[in-house]
Order: C-alpha cells, then structure tokens, then sequence
C-alpha cells in the first residue's frame, strides 16, 4: 500500500466520516460507507477491517481498524492520528465537542497533505538535473568529442563512430529520461490513476507526419528538412483541433473551483433557515462561474419529483464528482436535521478552501522547475544543440574522417523526442494533468524546438 497516495487521500476520508457522523450516523457506518465509496487505497484499507469484523476476526470495526492504523507505517503517523481523532469524536456525547473534534481531524489531515506536497516537491531537483544533464550536455559532448578523434590522430584510436552517437543519442538518452519520468509519476502521490481514454483519439491528426514526409522525401527534400516540414504542420493542425477540448476543460475547472466555494455559501444559508433545494440553488447562483449550472439545477429539481441525488448527480456530477458527492451528503444529511447539514456544509467548505489553497501552494513551487522543463526543451536546447552544429562542422571537414552530414536530422529526431518527453514529464507533476495536455504541451513544444534548431544550424560561426 502506498503510503503517499494513503496520505493525499486523508483529507477526503476525514470528510467522508465526519459527513456520515455529522448526519446522524453510526461510526460502523462511517467506517463501511469509506470502505464502499472512499479513496482507492483508502477504501482497500477499510476493507480489511470491514473484513476482519464480518468474520469474526475481531470484536467490532473500530478495534479492526484500530489494529490496522496502528501496523501503518510511522511515516503514516499524521493520517494515523485523523482517523483515530474521528473515531474518538463518535464516541463524544456533546455535539460541540464532537464537532471541535472533527474540526482537529480535519486540519491534521490537511497539515499532513501540506507537508507531503513540500516533500515531493523538494524530492524532484535531482531527477529534473539528471533530465537537464542527460538531455542537453550528454548529446554536446559526444558531438565535441566526435569531430576531435579524427583530427591527427587526437585520443589514438577512434573509439566513437557515428553508429555508437546514433544509438546513444535516439536510444539510450531517450529510455534512460522516459525511466525518470515513470519513477516521478510513481513517487506523486497527487498524480490521478484514471485513464484518460480520448488521448487517442485526440492525438490522430498527428499521424498525418507521415504522408507528409513521404511526399516530402520523394520530391527530393533533405530529409532533415522533411523531419521540419512535416511535423510543424502535424503539430499545428492537432493544436487547433484541440483548442475547443482545451477551452472546455479550462472553463470547467474555473467552474468546479467556483462550486467548491459555494459549499461554504450553502452552509450559511442553511443554517440561516433556508432549506437544502433553494438554498443550493441560490448559493450557486452567486457565482457568476455557475449561472447555467444553478439555472440546469433548478430545472432538474422540478423534473425529479423528488430525487434530489439524481439532480444533483446529473447537474453537478459532470462538472466536479468531489462536490457532487458533498452535495449529495449535505441533502441526505438536511432530510434528518437541517441545521445539522448547515454545519455539515460549513466543514465541508473549509475543507475544500484549505485543500485548494495547499494544492496552489504546491503548484506556484513548482512552477519554477516546470518553466525550466518548457524552456529547456523549446529554447535551451535546440538552440545549443543547434550552434554546437555550427561550431564543429568546420572542425569535422578538417577531419575528414567523420562525417556530420546527418547529424542535424539525428538531433531533429532527438528533439522530437525530447519534447514528448517533456511533455510526459510535466503531466506526471504536480496534481497530474490529464493525459490529453501531454499531446497539447507536445504540439507547443516540438514546432517551437525545431524552427529554432534549424535556424541555430544555419548560423554561419
């Protein structure tokens, strides 16, 4: 069991509990209604003791999950003490205190995603150097080194021969970054594990790279050349296919931001009196993100004759499944107690502020190493690798021996790769971006890095 993926999902399980209780549930409620709906590796753990209890292996859920948070790792210990700080509040018989209790839980299990998010991002200096060093110097050097063997004799024999730069630079340079990249995404804890299955679908305009190259190679193109001229137009073609996805995606993220503010919104008005319906209503109305959302919500609310889960599940769901849930608990929560779904909707909101702001904090330290990721692979590099073309093409001819005729169309190829990898590697930071943003990123990257190289080729030094 991953203990960073256990720990990002604290926050969520905290509130899963503290909904259930705030509802008028039982803590072996609580426990089952995780162990069913909550986290991947969260809901595996509940499991377990949901297990142990059912077949008599232990006397009740709580002593079961008890005995599984205490084998937890130490590095556990913050997710450790919010759930234990849960269990203690459903045995409080004073409602104030319980929810003080709950309130505790909650900001333990955020201080514990704060500090998780701190650590990872102070865990990726050494990869991004590695990917820094073996991505631009590497490729430099070899092509320092290969022009000078030949020159008298320098080095004695030739112990590097344009196959072996081949091989080093379209090969191995490339698989050793791509084992980077999976170990980065493997040690994000924030990264999703949902397959995103239109990437496919989205990324076949690219395809048309090779009728264009064919038909740019038989009418006598250089092949370097061709390598530009068919990707510049793939890339640009695919971008613009994708502006509609992009632009979609960006509002509807404004808008689940929006809704996970107006959680708090709908607290207040709840325990002002208002009831669940019109008090969601008007809450998400305030925002001027939300207004076809409120306006999509009432109208299902007249539709559903009464099944407010399936309104909110259809009107929320596609924009935020996190707040739609809430929602869902809130209105079960306000059939039993309005008041007590008022509160449940103020913790909840403070949640959902607290979590958003952790994550931008996250985001804005690493905004840094992934600007130099992007510049590295659009400018930085194309344009050494470029100029370091330029440089050592007189010294190759004094040579004589070895010859860098196709050393731009190795090193276009190469940047083609690099800027897909790249692209692959900021997907896998941070929150992890779904995975049609790596086919977007790559489309910016790769025109971007060629047009510089070839200009930086041609340079006459």
């Amino acid at each position: 069991m991953d203990a960073r993926r256990l720990t990002k999902e604290c926050p969520s399980v905290v509130g899963m509990i503290a909904s259930t209780l705030q509802a008028g549930g039982s803590i072996d409620t609580a426990i089952r209604t995780v162990s069913e709906q909550g986290p991947r590796n969260s809901s595996e753990l509940f499991r377990e003791a949901v297990m142990a209890a059912d077949t008599k292996g232990s006397e009740s859920l709580v002593t079961a999950l008890n005995s599984l948070l205490e084998n937890l790792h130490s590095s556990l210990s913050g997710y450790r003490r919010a759930i234990m700080m849960t269990i203690s509040a459903s045995e409080s018989s004073d409602e104030s205190s319980r929810d003080a209790m709950l309130k505790d839980a909650s900001d333990m299990a955020l201080e514990s995603v704060k500090e998780l998010g701190e650590s990872y991002s102070a865990s990726l200096t050494m990869p991004c150097m590695m990917v820094f060093g073996l991505g631009i110097m590497v490729p430099v050097i070899m092509m320092s080194i290969l022009p000078m063997l030949s020159v008298g004799g320098m080095f004695g024999a030739k112990m590097l021969d344009q196959k072996t730069v081949v091989l080093m630079t379209l090969v191995v340079i490339p698989t050793v970054i791509l084992a980077v990249t999976i170990l980065v995404r493997d040690k994000n804890p924030f990264v999703s594990d949902e397959h995103d299955s239109e990437v496919l679908k989205l990324a076949l305009p690219l395809l048309s790279v090779i009728p264009i190259m064919i038909s740019l190679l038989y009418i006598g193109t250089e092949p370097s050349r061709a390598v530009l001229l068919s990707f510049i137009p793939a890339c640009i073609l695919t971008a613009l296919l994708m502006i509609d996805v992009i632009q979609f995606e960006r509002g509807r993220c404004r808008r689940e931001n929006s809704l996970m503010n107006v959680i708090f919104d709908l607290g207040n008005r709840m325990v002002s009196g208002v009831n669940f319906e019109r008090a969601s209503i008007d809450s998400i109305r305030s925002s001027e993100e939300c207004l076809d959302i409120s306006d999509t919500l009432e109208r299902e609310y007249a539709m559903c004759r009464g099944d407010e889960l399936s309104a909110i599940s259809n009107t929320i769901g596609p924009v935020s499944k996190e707040v739609s849930m809430a929602m869902s608990n809130i209105y079960v929560c306000s059939t039993k107690d309005a008041d007590d779904a008022g509160r449940m909707a103020l913790t909840m909101g403070r949640q959902f502020q607290s979590v958003t702001i952790a994550k931008k904090g996250m985001e804005t330290r690493l905004k840094s190493m992934t600007d130099m990721m992007m510049g590295t692979a659009m400018f930085f590099a194309p344009l050494v690798l470029g100029l370091s073309i330029s440089m050592l093409e007189p010294l190759s001819r004094i040579g004589g021996t070895i010859s860098l005729d196709y050393t731009s169309l190795i090193l276009s190829i190469y940047l083609i790769e690099l800027s897909a990898l790249i692209s692959i590697l900021m997907t896998c930071l941070g929150s992890g971006d779904r995975m049609y943003k790596t086919v977007w990123r790559f489309c910016l990257i790769c025109p971007v890095s060629l047009i510089v190289f070839t200009l930086c080729c041609n340079l006459s030094l």
